[in-house]
């Protein structure tokens, strides 16, 4: 079957979100474009034969285009679409959606390729407040991790005798602005952590270097710069600073489930703040102790992170069980949805085998 299929990514990392499904389409006929809002020189993966790349092009060239399907992870567009095509959303996080996203954020996509039962529960339950008509949930997988898991069966990395931290706060914007860390606690935690001889990854998300967190990121690296166990990470793939890692330290980010899922390494929440997490649901709130856990003070950071060095091995058969018993495809995300795409050229309402909601009567 030839179909035109338009590839967007806003970021670089949204490039992993994709994965190789661009080239398994190409592979199997399909025109595909892929275009990027950033320069060439950051892609960060090989290009792969068959595919016509573009660089540095703004969104609303995007609407200029046409295209059967319209691939990309990214968030809450609502505009600048390209003609006539499906519109499939690729998730940025493996998180559930309370606390991290607004929720119109996919209300003009067609599909929302699915990470885990958990998103076709809670997307099925967001359709009905939404109202939303003729949206696919498709249960592919999570490429980006599938392609982190290959990496790192090939990559020989290990982490070294130093207990070394990757600490990756998300960026704060309205809708979890109660949960990041960042502002008020990331240069204390970071000190704590250098104090006690633990090594230090600081990894702050590529959106806190060019809004309201910038001065705070710019403070910490200005204070530890010149540590001898403090790394900055501004890279566009993280894998190798991860794959050296013992432990990660992060709040709401969705980055602690794919690096515990990647490495079956813990990953530590910190979450000062109960109260507002009251009435919250989703893996991000109720399933963390599934792969490491939550510390709900400064004085406790250290020595959970030193508690959850010493039962690491515990914590990593837990990571295990989680991971087999939530994600689809695990290491078949990408073929999956090769396999499957010509369902989403199918007219809309007869993709039985798939939760297709409907606007409710």
């Amino acid at each position: 079957m030839s179909f035109d299929v338009l590839c967007y990514c806003y970021h670089v990392s949204h490039v992993l979100n994709l994965g190789r499904i661009p080239a398994l389409l190409a592979a199997r006929g399909a025109r595909v474009r892929w275009f990027n809002a950033f320069p060439e020189a950051s892609f960060p993966q090989p290009k792969s034969p068959g595919i016509d790349y573009a660089f540095d092009v703004p969104l609303e060239a995007v609407g200029a285009q046409e295209a059967d399907l319209y691939l990309t992870p990214f968030v809450g567009q609502s505009a600048h679409f390209p003609k006539r095509a499906r519109r499939v959303h690729f998730l940025v996080s493996l998180t559930s959606l309370d606390g991290v996203y607004d929720k119109g954020m996919f209300d003009h996509y067609d599909v929302i390729a699915c990470a885990g039962r958990h998103h076709i529960d809670e997307f099925t339950a967001l359709g009905r407040e939404r109202r939303w008509s003729n949206k696919t949930l498709m249960p592919v997988g999570y490429p980006k991790l599938d392609g982190q898991r290959r990496q790192l069966a090939e990559s020989g990395l290990t982490a070294p005798e130093v207990l070394t931290v990757v600490f990756a706060p998300t960026h704060a914007y309205y809708v979890n602005r109660g949960f990041s860390i960042l502002n008020q606690y990331g240069e204390q935690l970071v000190a704590s952590m250098l104090d006690d001889g633990i090594a230090v990854v600081f990894r702050p998300h590529m959106e806190s270097w060019r809004d309201q967190d910038k001065p705070v990121v710019e403070r910490i690296v200005a204070r530890f710069q010149d540590h001898p166990r403090f790394t900055l990470d501004r890279s566009g793939n993280y894998f190798d600073t991860y794959a050296r890692s013992h432990l990660m330290l992060t709040d709401i980010s969705g980055t602690g489930f794919t690096y515990a899922f990647t490495f079956g390494r813990p990953a530590l929440f910190f979450a000062p703040n109960t109260a507002d997490e009251a009435g919250m649901r989703g893996i991000q709130f109720e399933r963390r102790e599934n792969i490491g856990l939550v510390v709900r003070s400064l004085d406790d950071v250290v020595p959970k992170l030193r508690l959850a060095q010493t039962h690491h091995a515990f914590l990593e058969r837990q990571i295990a069980d989680f991971s087999d018993w939530l994600l689809f495809n695990p290491g078949d995300s990408e073929q999956f949805f090769a396999e499957h795409v010509h369902q989403l050229l199918a007219p809309p309402g007869t993709m039985s085998n798939w939760p297709h909601l409907h606007h409710p009567a």
